[in-house]
C-alpha cells in the first residue's frame, strides 16, 4: 500500500466506525429505551430552568479560553477575545462532526504563523496534556474523598489511591524532564531545546493552570448536576464530581464512536441506579445546551462580521 492511500484508508475506517456505532447507538435506544418515559423525563424540566443553567453554561468555553490564554501568553501577542473567538470556532466544528480534536487543530492552525507550525504543535500539545492530565486528577481526588466520608471501604483501598495520586502528581512535575529525555533520543539538540525553552515558562503558571481547571471541572459538573436536579433526581454533587471527568476522558473517543458521550453517560449513570430514560434525557439536554451556547456565543463574537455582510 502507497504512503499517499494510507491516510485516506485510515479516515475510511474511522468513518465506517462511526456509521457502524450509530447504527448500534439506534438499535440500543429502539430496544431497550421507553421513548414515552424519555419524553416524560424531558418535559420535567421548565424553560426557566433551562435558561438558569444555559447562563451557568456560558462560562465553561470562557474559562477553556482564559486556559488557552494562560498558556500561550509568553509565546503570542493574540487578544484573549481573539482566542475566545478562536475555540468558538473549533467548537461549532466540532459539534457538527462529533469530535473533540477538531478544536486543538483549530488552535493549532490560529496560531501556527505567529509562532511556528513545531511551537503550536507543542503548546497545542501541552493544553491537551494540561486538560486531560488535570481530568484524572481531579477524579482521583474526588473518588477517595468519596469512599472516605460517603462509603465504608478498607482503608487499605483509600491508602493505595492515596499513594497512586501522589505518584501521578509526581510524575506530572517531572514530565517535561521525561519528554525532554524522550526528545533527546529522536531530536537534534535545537528542537529538545526548543521543547525545554517552553516548558520551562509553561510550569511557573502551574498554579494558575490547576486553579482554572479546577473551576472548568466545578462549573461543568454543576451543568450537569442543575440538569439532574431540575429532573428531579437528587444525584449527589460528590458523585457528579467523580463521573463527569469520567465521561469527559470517555468522549475523546467520539471522534470515532458515534455518541460516545451519551451513551457513556447513560452507561455510568446506571451504576447510581439512575434510569435509562433518564439518563438519556440529561444527556440530550447537556448536548442541547451546548449546540445553545455556542450558537449564542458564536454570533456575539462575529456580530460585526454578520452585521457587515447584511448590509452589503
Amino acid at each position: 500500500m502507497s504512503q499517499a492511500s494510507a491516510p485516506k484508508v485510515k479516515n475510511n475506517f474511522f468513518l465506517f466506525i462511526k456509521i457502524l456505532t450509530f447504527f448500534i447507538f439506534m438499535y440500543l435506544f429502539f430496544k431497550f429505551v421507553n421513548q414515552n418515559d424519555l419524553i416524560n423525563s424531558l418535559t420535567n424540566i421548565s424553560i426557566k430552568e433551562i435558561f438558569f443553567i444555559y447562563f451557568l453554561y456560558l462560562f465553561l468555553p470562557i474559562a477553556m479560553a482564559f486556559r488557552w490564554f494562560i498558556i500561550l501568553e509568553n509565546f503570542s501577542k493574540i487578544k484573549f477575545i481573539d482566542l475566545l473567538r478562536n475555540i468558538i470556532s473549533g467548537f461549532s466544528v466540532s459539534l457538527i462532526f462529533s469530535s473533540a480534536l477538531v478544536i486543538d487543530t483549530v488552535k493549532f492552525m490560529r496560531i501556527k504563523k505567529e509562532v511556528g507550525y513545531e511551537n503550536a504543535f507543542i503548546l497545542t500539545s501541552i493544553d491537551k496534556f494540561f486538560a486531560l492530565f488535570f481530568k484524572i486528577f481531579f477524579l482521583l481526588i474526588f473518588v477517595i474523598f468519596y469512599l472516605h466520608f460517603y462509603d465504608e471501604i478498607v482503608p487499605n483501598v483509600i491508602l493505595i489511591l492515596s499513594i497512586l495520586t501522589f505518584f501521578y502528581l509526581l510524575i506530572f512535575f517531572r514530565i517535561d524532564k521525561i519528554i525532554i529525555y524522550f526528545f533527546r533520543k529522536f531530536l537534534i539538540k535545537r528542537r529538545y531545546k526548543n521543547i525545554e525553552k517552553i516548558f520551562k515558562k509553561t510550569k511557573k503558571k502551574t498554579i494558575r493552570l490547576i486553579f482554572i481547571n479546577l473551576i472548568i471541572q466545578l462549573i461543568n459538573s454543576s451543568i450537569y448536576f442543575l440538569i439532574f436536579l431540575f429532573l428531579d433526581n437528587n444525584l449527589e454533587f460528590i458523585k457528579i464530581l467523580i463521573f463527569v471527568p469520567i465521561i469527559e476522558l470517555l468522549g475523546q473517543f467520539s471522534f470515532i464512536i458515534f455518541g460516545m458521550k451519551e451513551f457513556s453517560t447513560v452507561f455510568l449513570l446506571s451504576s447510581f441506579n439512575i434510569e435509562i430514560e433518564l439518563a438519556l434525557a440529561g444527556a440530550l439536554i447537556y448536548l442541547f445546551l451546548e449546540y445553545l451556547v455556542i450558537i449564542t456565543l458564536y454570533l456575539i463574537l462575529n456580530f460585526n462580521k454578520i452585521n457587515f455582510l447584511n448590509k452589503k
